[in-house]
């Protein structure tokens, strides 16, 4: 379950902006998850009822009472989960609350090398690969925190040094952490590279359209939610296939790659940029009037224009624009509605292209 979130507020020519991002991680198996954590609970209860002597600090049924505490957690947590999904805090908290069961279970684990010390190592694997290194890192960071006070505090609570197996034991341990940080490292990265390559449109580099459909949903969610304006725009290539027959293709793809590439300059980063398909591109422009909007489009009509004149191309660049109305629209009539205003500005076309501006009605949306 793949979600958006806004990573900041930024400023631009004194207007607020809002930048959009994927960072939010994914949950990849939760049922496994609770699963696995509700396990873990049972052998704990289990472990720590047929102890062969008593545990440390606390008798068995206060333990138990913590045990259960940990259950009722996690069983709300999935409630929650169900209910609403996943948010990035509620991710560190159950991870959060994962160690720090993991660490009590060590605490209080009687033995001088204590079995209850590979929870901490399940804990830290487990949170890290189900939701990505910048988690696996904030439990390793805990894990050797926890370590430093919880090792020297069950010595000084037994009045005994450390046995030679403890020692291997957490350098085995650490060993492990590390070599899965590496491996996790290096998943993130390819997973990241795999993303990339998935959402671009592989001659431009602009999202392609699936990527496209995903940053629109959010961005009319977040219109509907706080009412910034959003404009979509739609361009379409004028007489392209002449410049494919005169040309030839890769010529054609020379125009395609300048005008994406000129798009890139213009817009901002928190504008929505896609190849839509063959020479028609979409954009999502945030935090603009529908006049702004229309003077943006006619600067990249009129620098489109120049560029393909130098190079003796019958060309030129129609836009249709509309503006999302208040109280928001249906994703696909948007679209729909903007590019019929994009063929009634190709079918009034003059030289370099023509716009078409569209008055989307909120009580349309009804």
């Amino acid at each position: 379950m793949q979600t958006w979130q806004v990573e900041s507020v930024m400023k631009m020519s004194d207007r607020p902006f809002i930048q959009v991002s994927y960072s939010i991680p994914e949950i990849y198996m939760p049922i496994l998850q609770l699963i696995v954590r509700l396990s873990l609970a049972a052998l704990a209860m289990i472990y720590f009822n047929w102890l062969a002597r008593p545990p440390l600090i606390l008798n068995k049924i206060q333990i138990f009472l913590i045990i259960d505490a940990f259950v009722i957690f996690h069983l709300l947590w999935w409630w929650n989960y169900k209910a609403r999904g996943a948010s990035l805090f509620a991710i560190r908290l159950g991870a959060w609350f994962d160690l720090g069961g993991a660490v009590t279970g060590t605490l209080f684990d009687p033995f001088l090398t204590p079995p209850m010390v590979l929870l901490i190592l399940i804990a830290v694997l487990g949170d890290g690969i189900q939701h990505g290194l910048k988690i696996f890192l904030e439990m390793l960071f805990g894990a050797l925190v926890s370590g430093i006070i919880v090792f020297p505090l069950r010595h000084f609570i037994t009045g005994t040094q450390p046995p030679y197996g403890l020692y291997f034991t957490l350098f085995l341990l650490a060993f492990a952490l590390h070599y899965a940080y590496m491996l996790i490292r290096r998943i993130e990265k390819m997973k990241k590279e795999a993303e990339e390559i998935g959402d671009q449109d592989a001659l431009t580099g602009l999202l392609n359209r699936r990527a496209f459909a995903k940053a629109a949903q959010y961005l009319l969610s977040l219109h509907e939610r706080t009412n910034m304006p959003l404009v979509v725009m739609f361009a379409d290539l004028d007489d392209f296939k002449q410049v494919n027959d005169t040309f030839g293709h890769e010529m054609g793809d020379r125009v395609l790659i300048y005008f994406a590439e000129m798009v890139k300059t213009k817009l901002r980063k928190t504008d929505i940029s896609a190849r839509y398909g063959g020479d028609e591109f979409v954009f999502i422009i945030t935090d603009i009037s529908i006049e702004s909007a229309e003077l943006v489009a006619r600067r990249l009509q009129r620098e489109f224009r120049n560029w393909v004149e130098s190079r003796d191309m019958k060309t030129g660049v129609s836009f249709g624009l509309g503006a999302v109305p208040k109280g928001g629209m249906e994703f696909e009539e948007i679209l729909h509605r903007v590019d019929s205003a994009l063929y009634d500005a190709k079918q009034n076309k003059g030289e370099g292209g023509s716009i078409s501006v569209l008055t989307i009605e909120a009580e349309s949306c009804h």
